[in-house]
C-alpha cells in the first residue's frame, strides 16, 4: 500500500519537476527598437514578443521554434543594460548585437542575421562635407549610447551626445549635425518618423549583426541554433524577410 502511495505522488508531481526544468532552459532573449530589425509595433519601449515586429525579430522567431528551444522575448531598453544582462545572467540572450573584438569573449554568437554600414547621417541639402572621419569633429554629433556606431566614434575620442531616441526628429530640430548611426535603420527609422530620406554625410564600415548568447549557454545549444540559421539561409527565409521590410 505504501509503495502504491509513493508511485501515485511521484506521479502526480512528476508534470510539475518537469515544468520546472523547462522553465530553467528557456531562453530570455532582450532587444531594443532598432528598426527595421526590431521595433514595437505600438511604438512603445517595452513590448512582449506579440508586440514585436522587424527583420531580426521574425528571424530570431523562427529559429528558436526550429531549434524547439523554449523562449520569451522581450524589447525594452537602454540598450546598454540589455547588453549587460545577457553577459551576465545565464540563459539571457540580446540581439540585434554587432561583433566586435571587445564583445568577442563576452558572448558566445549565432549568425549574421543581417547586416549594416556604420554611417554619419545628415538633413537632405546640408552643407556639410566630410572628406574623411576627423573631418567630423567640427560638427556636433549624437547617437544612442552603446550602440557599435556610438563606442567607435568614444574609442577615437569623438565628443558624443547621447540620445535615448527620437534621433531623427532632434535632427531635424538641429539639436547636433550629424547622426552617428547605422543603415537601413537610420533612414528606416527617418522615413516612420515623417522626417524623410537623410543623406549619408560619410560611411564608416560594415558590420554584420548577430545573436549574442549568456557565455553559460551550452555549446550544443549554440551549435543547433547556428546550424538552423544556416539552413534557413540556404532556404531563402531570412532575404523574404528582409525584402518584406526594405522593398515598402
Amino acid at each position: 500500500m505504501l509503495n502504491k502511495t509513493i508511485r501515485r505522488l511521484a506521479f502526480t508531481l512528476l508534470p510539475l519537476f518537469a515544468g520546472t526544468a523547462q522553465a530553467a532552459n528557456m531562453v530570455q532573449i532582450l532587444t531594443q527598437n532598432y528598426p527595421p530589425f526590431s521595433m514595437s509595433a505600438n511604438g512603445k519601449n517595452f513590448e512582449r514578443e506579440e508586440g514585436i515586429e522587424g527583420i531580426d525579430k521574425e528571424v530570431v522567431v523562427e529559429l528558436f521554434k526550429r531549434a524547439e528551444i523554449p523562449y520569451q522575448m522581450t524589447l525594452r531598453f537602454p540598450w546598454s543594460r540589455l547588453q549587460e544582462m545577457a553577459e551576465k545572467q545565464p540563459d539571457f540572450a540580446v540581439y540585434s548585437l554587432s561583433r566586435s573584438a571587445d564583445r568577442e569573449p563576452r558572448f558566445k554568437w549565432v549568425g549574421p542575421l543581417s547586416e549594416i554600414q556604420l554611417v554619419l547621417l545628415k538633413m537632405p541639402g546640408n552643407p556639410i562635407t566630410l572628406n574623411n572621419l576627423d573631418d567630423a569633429r567640427k560638427y556636433s554629433i549624437g547617437s544612442v549610447a552603446g550602440t557599435s556606431v556610438s563606442q567607435y566614434l568614444a574609442k577615437r575620442n569623438f565628443p558624443v551626445k547621447n540620445i535615448l531616441g527620437g534621433a531623427p526628429g532632434k535632427l531635424q530640430a538641429g539639436e547636433f549635425d550629424l547622426w552617428a548611426t547605422t543603415n537601413p535603420a537610420g533612414n528606416y527609422e527617418s522615413r516612420k518618423a515623417g522626417v524623410g530620406k537623410l543623406e549619408v554625410a560619410f560611411s564608416i564600415s560594415s558590420r554584420q549583426l548577430y545573436l549574442a548568447l549568456n557565455k553559460d549557454t551550452p555549446d550544443d545549444v549554440v551549435e543547433k541554433l547556428q546550424s538552423t540559421l544556416d539552413q534557413m539561409r540556404k532556404e531563402g527565409f531570412i532575404d523574404q524577410v528582409a525584402a518584406r521590410y526594405l522593398n515598402n
